[in-house]
């Protein structure tokens, strides 16, 4: 099934064109989807999370003693937390974060942590280049971009950014904006009638005829072409069949709805990718993570988002997947932030930048109820053993660049074609 996706769904649109154009967009919905479903077998689907502003890691990277309640060294817990445990998973549990025992203890099995990954930098901007592309190179794209720009399938929305950091980079043409509003009502044509000079929008019929007639000329005055000029007609041509293939099937995937909070656009994200239409996803984690002013809602903030993974990992193990019974078995979610806070509160009893954060990434192949890396009780990472992810006097340091490129080899794509010569994590996924 590794065919030219392009050129099969550009015969189905010229074979519909050829009817006269009237229901073309209705009458490729089931061959499209078929198409899609056979296609997309091997491509796991990634869902990013990200805390703008550097979450506190010690949540995920506790620092208790053998009672579970008392810090040890040189890092600070948060007042009134304890150690939380399920299999070899470990957590700062609390009142506050109550979502995260009910999370470990159902999910755990599903989620690795990664802890001690080195953003190296501790301010905003350089550490969220860093932790989404590995590099500090402004044309390099990010992880779920490259990823997206790879698939076996023709995605009309390879990568749909709700909210949260984007580095297109060279593959910018893969970014999507998400969440329903412009991106439709500029396919629809309805965007026209919000201008200050209205354009007529066109009955579905007229439409369809035109987009027929349109989609054929430049087809074949593509034949005709060369060079850059092809290249560029191609794209015009490609763009053309995500937009129509959008618009067939915007009510099935709900994207005229927009989707504001978090958790609505998650759900609205593991809709599209079932349905075909999206292999990634960035959406931003709310709330106040830059806590130099004091560290009392980060519990809060927690106990918000592990209640949404919970609910998001029940639907993926309840929902049928594109190309596999469950979702489960398709998407990998990849929660992380651009740096971490210090080991010790400031004056304010807040946390200043850290260069050092924690990651939790849980799903589709990942090697469950483990820990990669580990830090000191100062808050500094240790040396790893890449093979295991357990501290090796002989092993690296983990970096955001480890974890990227292992990321991109588990959506089967070459990381040496984008940052050659990285080590990878093995013990991150299964296999």
């Amino acid at each position: 099934m590794t065919q030219d996706i392009t050129l099969t769904r550009r015969r189905l649109i010229q074979a519909a064109a050829a009817t006269a154009g009237v229901g073309l967009l209705g009458s490729m919905d089931a061959l499209m989807a078929q198409q899609a479903r056979a296609a997309a077998v091997g491509d796991r689907k990634f869902l990013f999370f990200f805390a703008s502003g550097g979450w506190d890691a010690t949540p995920l990277d506790p620092k208790f003693g053998s009672d579970g309640v008392s810090p040890v060294g040189g890092t600070d817990m948060d007042p009134g937390t304890v150690m939380g445990q399920a299999g070899n998973l470990s957590w700062s549990s609390g009142p506050d974060r109550l979502n995260m025992d009910v999370y470990f203890n159902r999910w755990g099995a599903r989620t690795a942590l990664v802890r001690g990954v080195n953003v190296h930098s501790a301010g905003h901007e350089s550490g969220t280049q860093w932790m989404m592309t590995g590099t500090t190179t402004s044309s390099r794209p990010d992880w779920p971009t490259i990823l997206a720009s790879h698939g076996v399938m023709d995605y009309p929305m390879p990568h749909l950014v709700f909210s949260g950091p984007a580095f297109p980079g060279t593959l910018g043409a893969a970014v999507v904006r998400g969440g329903g509003g412009t991106l439709l009502r500029l396919i629809d044509g309805t965007l026209n009638t919000r201008v200050d000079r209205p354009a007529p929008v066109f009955e579905t019929p007229s439409d369809s005829m035109m987009d027929a007639a349109v989609y054929n000329r430049a087809g074949r005055l593509t034949g005709k072409l060369q060079g850059q000029a092809r290249n560029r007609m191609e794209d015009y041509l490609g763009n053309m069949e995500r937009a129509m293939e959008l618009e067939g099937r915007r009510f099935e995937a709900g994207l005229g709805e927009q989707s504001r909070g978090m958790e609505a656009q998650a759900e609205m994200a593991l809709e599209v990718m079932r349905l075909g239409l999206t292999r990634t996803a960035m959406i931003r984690i709310p709330g106040g993570w830059d806590t130099h002013g004091g560290n009392q809602n980060v519990g809060a903030q927690m106990d918000a988002f592990f209640g949404v993974l919970d609910r998001l990992m029940e639907k993926m193990h309840t929902s049928p997947g594109l190309s596999t019974p469950r979702l489960a078995g398709e998407v990998v979610i990849v929660c992380t932030s651009e740096l971490g806070r210090t080991p010790r509160f400031n004056g304010s009893q807040g946390r200043d930048h850290w260069p050092y954060t924690s990651m939790l990434v849980a799903g589709s192949g990942i090697n469950g109820n483990n820990v990669i890396g580990s830090t000191d009780e100062g808050f500094i990472s240790l040396p790893t053993d890449f093979n295991t992810g357990m501290p090796s006097g002989g092993g690296n340091i983990i970096a955001t660049e480890n974890v990227g490129v292992t990321l991109l080899k588990h959506g089967n794509v070459n990381p040496e074609k984008w940052l050659p010569g990285i080590q990878q994590v093995p013990a991150l996924v299964r296999g």
